[in-house]
């Protein structure tokens, strides 16, 4: 324990003399008090003796009062020294009071001796005064004294506790900064222990690399020479040759900051493995001044985390690299093209009515062909090409050293031919499968993101043709996309009330022209992107799932115009048709929806016509069969729409429940043309249609043929059998206003016309 500073030992002196002198102050002011009052009680004592002797009365001659102790004492007071009694009075007043005090005396012994004396009644009172005014002095100033000695003593108690507050300060302090050091001491014997007992490497290198402290756990890596710490370059030997400079420089780096870097490094058993190597620069510090070297292993961490990014880049269904690695596996492909100056194609494959397998067959089947698909490309592509699988049943192939368009077609053929023979699954079970393909040659001002969007364009343009194909990207399949993407935006955020609305079409008896029917059409004038075709939207809208929506704004559309109608005096035997897709056939709400808005506007299920298409309803597990069942039960027509152009037979429609069949227009047309090209009159029966017609016919189904143009076209369909006729010849689609003249609802002018007319018009 050292000694106390100096400045802290003189305040210690300067408050041990406050209380010395404070105390001797309070004892001599004590001592005044004590006089003072002492002096004050003799001035009262003179009053009082004074008092006493004027009062005397003279005694005669001949008895004089000789022997009164008492009286003569107060004579002897008068006459005694006064000085202590008088100190508080000026010198004048203190002669003064002197001389009447001897004058009083001396008249006071000549009456107590008898003799007869005159005294002066203000000698008296001049006198009293004096006194009282000494002995108040006096005792004021007894009072102050003994205040003051109070203070002194309160000074003195005060400076007695603030030295004894200090002394036990400074003694705690001693016992505290004592027990730092033992604390510290501890603390520094238990740091060591950690660092020895703590797999962490630690070391401290000065400025000349020479190392000035480790842990117990360095020499393991680095050893232990006797007499000496090891040096920098004894760790920097641990590192593979190549890392050694970079690991040196790291270690003496003067602006060392603390990130680590990772280095494999091998210790004295040859063992190798990971660390992070650690620097923090801590020469200012007295207590280090050095490169504090923390060296940690991390090879756990570096294989766990190699072992992440292996399973984040690698698909774990069939063991292909996944979408993340696409951007270096282009890379990759680029420098390599750059190096044989060959160039870089990119092909996506998309295994087409996979989700029918899923479905039918199940997820575990459907894995099972995604596996086997995978096998087989793999084997059909060249060692350089990466294949990769995107996601669901998308692949992707980077072709590296392509030399033209041809070459990328060419390979891309060959990875559809691997589809040629089905797949057994399940072991017993063989299945077809196809694919489409796109593909795209990178342009030098072409992005990865670019390349790999012209090869989905080009594989969604495969698909539109039917499939099972390979195509090449042309940019103006880019605007097509581009087109059919910003037609999708518009649909999303479509305000159906005020872009959507219907026209008519009718439908009308083939001899007659009586209209017996009107099919519903949807138009769409949209704000972003003008008129849209159906053909265009429609797919759209079935492929997002804004289908189920837009048709329920048909369907409700479509009863308030009928009902509109039929308040205006509609023959009760017209019936009004619209077109439901496959999309909202699968849809749970969708029966329930209908006969809802139906019975909201009141109507006649009998009334409306649900137009479907072949395909709609046929291979979909039997969900849109039973629910256009329960649309029939209730009284709804369903119309088998466009037959003909799809690639189901007769035989399948007995399982569909219909009451209407409507050959699509394909077929009409194809039919035409074939007959004109024999030489035949197209104003003859068609053996086609009279075979439909004919099985319709058993089935108890009326025919609506489609697209009929011409006289001659109707002619012949008459004599085919076909009882309706729907197209621009009998009628083209028109809005309510319009079609209301038609129906013969319009001006009462109108009323009365032909039904020839009235089309014409």
């Amino acid at each position: 324990m050292g000694r106390l500073p100096l400045h802290k030992s003189l305040g210690v002196a300067f408050v041990a003399m406050v209380i010395v002198a404070a105390l001797s102050a309070a004892g001599y002011l004590s001592l005044e008090a004590f006089e003072e009052r002492d002096a004050a009680a003799k001035a009262i004592d003179l009053q009082v003796a004074t008092l006493n002797v004027g009062a005397l009365e003279v005694t005669s001659p001949e008895e004089p009062d000789l022997d009164d102790v008492e009286k003569w004492g107060w004579i002897t007071e008068l006459r005694s020294p006064a000085d202590d009694a008088l100190h508080a009075l000026t010198e004048d007043e203190a002669e003064e009071a002197r001389l009447q005090l001897a004058e009083i005396a001396d008249h006071g012994a000549m009456v107590l001796r008898g003799v007869a004396v005159t005294e002066e009644e203000h000698q008296h009172e001049r006198l009293q005064t004096l006194l009282a005014f000494a002995a108040d002095r006096s005792a004021r100033d007894a009072i102050t004294a003994r205040r003051q000695a109070y203070a002194a003593i309160a000074l003195a108690l005060a400076a007695v506790t603030a030295l004894g507050v200090e002394l036990l300060r400074r003694r705690f302090r001693r016992q505290a900064v004592a027990e730092s050091q033992r604390t510290q001491v501890r603390e520094g014997q238990r740091l060591q222990r950690l660092l020895n007992d703590s797999p962490d490497i630690f070391m401290v290198l000065d400025p000349g690399g020479a190392s000035t402290y480790q842990s117990a756990s360095a020499a393991r890596l680095v050893g232990r020479t006797r007499g000496s710490l090891p040096s920098i370059e004894d760790l920097v030997c641990r590192a593979h040759e190549q890392d050694r400079a970079r690991l040196r420089n790291h270690l003496v780096a003067s602006d060392a900051s603390g990130e680590p870097e990772v280095f494999e490094l091998a210790d004295l058993e040859g063992e190798t493995g990971w660390f992070a190597v650690r620097v923090s620069d801590l020469t200012d510090d007295e207590l280090v001044a050095g490169h504090l070297v923390t060296v940690s292993e991390i090879s756990r961490e570096v294989e766990l985390r190699n072992e992440l990014r292996s399973q984040a880049q690698t698909d774990h269904l069939t063991g292909l690299s996944n979408r993340r690695t696409l951007d270096s596996s282009l890379e990759r492909a680029r420098q390599a093209a750059n190096t044989s100056k060959s160039l870089i194609a990119f092909a996506t494959l998309d295994l087409d009515g996979f989700k029918e397998i899923n479905d039918s067959l199940g997820h575990q089947a459907g894995d099972e062909m995604l596996i086997k698909a995978t096998q087989r490309l793999t084997l059909a592509l060249p060692p350089d090409d990466i294949l990769l699988r995107l996601g669901g049943d998308e692949f992707g192939v980077v072709m590296i050293g392509v030399q033209n368009e041809t070459d990328a077609l060419n390979r891309s053929r060959v990875l559809l031919s691997v589809f040629d023979e089905p797949f057994k699954i399940q072991n017993q079970r063989l299945e077809p499968l196809r694919a489409s393909i796109g593909v795209a040659i990178a342009e030098p001002s072409h992005t990865g993101v670019d390349l790999v969007s012209h090869a989905d364009v080009a594989m969604y343009q495969a698909k539109r043709t039917g499939g099972s194909a390979v195509v090449a990207f042309e940019p103006a399949m880019e605007d097509e996309a581009t087109l059919t993407a910003n037609v999708t935006r518009a649909l999303r955020s479509a305000d159906y009330d005020q872009e959507f609305h219907l026209v008519f079409q009718p439908i009308v008896d083939s001899k007659t022209l009586e209209v017996v029917s009107l099919e519903a059409l949807l138009r769409w004038d949209s704000p972003l992107v003008g008129r849209v075709g159906p053909d265009r939207f429609i797919p759209l809208a079935e492929t997002s799932g804004e289908i189920c929506h837009i048709g329920e704004w048909v369907l409700n559309a479509v009863c308030a115009q009928l009902s509109a109608w039929i308040d205006q005096g509609l023959d009760d035997n017209v019936t009004m048709s619209f077109n439901v897709s496959a999309r909202q056939l699968t849809d749970a709400q969708f029966v329930p929806e209908v006969f809802k808005t139906v019975a909201a506007w009141n109507l006649d299920p009998a009334r409306l016509v649900i137009e479907v298409t072949e395909s709609s309803v046929i291979d979909d597990n039997g969900v849109a069969i039973g629910r256009l069942g329960e649309l029939r039960a209730r009284g709804f027509k369903v119309s088998i729409d466009d037959f003909g152009s799809g690639y189901s037979n007769l035989g399948q429609l007995l399982h569909v429940p219909f009451d209407i069949i409507k050959v699509d227009r394909s077929l009409l047309v194809t039919l035409s043309e074939k007959r004109e090209m024999h030489g035949g009159d197209p104003t003859d029966a068609c053996s086609i249609m009279q075979a439909v017609v004919s099985i319709a016919g058993v089935l108890g189904a009326p025919v609506v043929c489609e697209g009929v143009e011409t006289e001659a076209q109707r002619t012949s369909l008459i004599s085919s059998g076909i009882t309706y006729l729907q197209g621009y010849h009998t009628g083209r689609p028109s809005p309510a206003e319009q079609t209301e003249s038609v129906l013969g609802l319009g001006p009462v002018s109108q009323r009365g016309t032909r039904v020839e007319d009235r089309l014409a018009a």
